[in-house]
C-alpha cells in the first residue's frame, strides 16, 4: 500500500476541533506599542479576529443626503434564473451552517426549483432576510507561501455561507451587473469584476 493513502485516512479520520493539538502556532501581535504572544486558541481567534476585521476610525467628514431617482425597478426571480444560479454552482465547494452540499443543489435542481422559487419570491416581496441565513462559520486558511505563520497576516478567512443564500446572492448579483452595464453606471476605466 502506498503512503499516501495511510496519510489521506488519518487526515479524514482526524477530530473536527484541535483535539489539545495546536494547528496554528503561537501568533505573535501587537496591542499599541506591546507585543503580545497569542498562545490559546481564544487568544489566537481574537488576535486573528482584529487582523481581519480591524476597528474603522470615526468618519471625519459628514456625507450629505442625496435622494437618488432609481433607474429602474428591482426584476421579478424566475425559475430560470434559479435553475442558471444552480448550474453555476461548484459542487464540491464546502457548505455552510445547513450542511447542503451544492452538488446536491445542482443535481436536484428539477426538484428544486419550484419551491426555491416561492422562498425566493417571498423574501424579495418581504423585503426580509431569512434570520438562519445571516450566520456562517469562518475557515482560517494559511496563505500559501509566507515566511512566517506565527503572525496573523499569514492568515486569511474564508466565509462558508449557507447553500440556500448563496444561490438568491447570485441572482441578485446577477441583476446587479446587468443594471450597471445597461445604465453604464461604472466609469469607463473601470475593469475588474465586469462580464468580458
Amino acid at each position: 500500500m502506498d503512503l499516501d493513502i495511510w496519510m489521506v485516512n488519518k487526515l479524514i479520520n482526524a477530530q473536527a476541533s484541535d483535539g489539545g493539538k495546536s494547528r496554528i502556532p503561537a501568533l505573535v501581535h501587537r496591542t499599541g506599542d506591546i507585543e503580545r504572544k497569542a498562545i490559546t486558541n481564544g487568544e489566537k481567534g481574537k488576535a486573528l479576529a482584529k487582523s481581519f476585521f480591524p476597528t474603522k476610525l470615526p468618519a471625519t467628514m459628514r456625507e450629505e443626503e442625496v435622494e437618488y431617482t432609481p433607474c429602474c425597478m428591482a426584476e421579478h426571480i424566475t425559475r430560470e434564473h434559479i435553475r442558471r444560479q444552480l448550474r453555476r454552482l461548484k459542487p464540491y465547494k464546502a457548505p455552510g451552517l445547513d450542511g447542503i452540499p451544492n452538488i446536491i443543489l445542482s443535481k436536484c435542481a428539477d426538484l428544486l426549483t419550484d419551491r426555491l422559487l416561492q422562498i425566493y419570491m417571498a423574501i424579495f416581496k418581504r423585503k426580509l432576510h431569512y434570520n438562519p441565513w445571516k450566520h456562517f462559520t469562518t475557515v482560517i486558511l494559511h496563505k500559501p507561501g509566507k515566511p512566517r505563520y506565527n503572525i496573523p497576516k499569514a492568515y486569511r478567512p474564508i466565509a462558508l455561507l449557507n447553500t440556500m443564500w448563496k444561490v438568491l446572492t447570485g441572482i441578485i448579483a446577477e441583476h446587479l451587473t446587468f443594471y450597471t452595464e445597461k445604465y453604464c453606471l461604472l466609469p469607463d476605466n473601470h475593469f475588474r469584476g465586469r462580464p468580458g
